[in-house]
């Protein structure tokens, strides 16, 4: 896995792993994808113009989310955690044992940036927009006025990556991240890196 592929193929990859995602045709998976980076780049720049030469942690404090390192097991399931977020009291947990794995298997230092991942989840989570995967919802079902949709989830981890990738200035694009746990494990759509 390549840390210098370009941003947008690897978002669209992320995309076909998504339970909703997998069945859209490809120029929408294109759409969403950019639609997610924008999303994320725009979250990181504003995040880094409000808070200029702060680490993620420090900004983390600055907004009053809470940073707390955890030995806790990663596994929730299917999913194979390197850091979560809870939005009350906001919170957000690194998990030391899977960061330290893929930070062995990479070379790269990678708390800060599961770390400013997380902060664009805090964001979406407090700003007055509905999130990614709420505005974009496919729909399964309408009757009348009303329209049962379904999430597209991975919006939410491509425009974190994206967030995580400006914040921080990085030469690589965090969502490798999430594909490299996806094809170490071969688990599939239930994995995600991020939250």
């Amino acid at each position: 896995m390549s840390f210098a592929a370009a941003p947008e193929p690897q978002a669209i990859r992320l995309l076909r792993h998504d339970l909703v995602g997998a069945s859209l045709p490809a120029a929408e998976l294109t759409r969403l994808a950019r639609i997610a980076m924008a999303d994320g780049d725009m979250v990181g720049a504003a995040l880094r113009a409000d808070h200029p030469r702060c680490f993620p942690a420090d900004i983390a404090a600055a907004l009053g989310v809470r940073v707390i390192e955890t030995e806790t097991d990663p596994w929730a399931g299917p999913f194979l955690r390197h850091a979560d977020y809870l939005a009350t009291p906001p919170e957000i947990r690194l998990f030391r044992r899977s960061i330290d794995a893929l930070e062995l298997e990479t070379g790269l230092d990678l708390g800060q940036v599961f770390l400013a991942h997380e902060l664009y989840h805090h964001v979406e989570a407090t700003r007055r927009m509905p999130s990614l995967p709420r505005r974009h919802a496919v729909s399964r079902l309408r009757v009348g006025p009303w329209r049962l949709g379904a999430p597209i989830l991975a919006l939410s981890e491509i425009a974190a990556a994206s967030c995580a990738r400006t914040l921080l200035a990085l030469p690589y694009d965090p969502a490798s991240l999430d594909l490299r746990v996806l094809a170490r494990h071969g688990v599939g759509a239930g994995m995600t890196s991020g939250t």
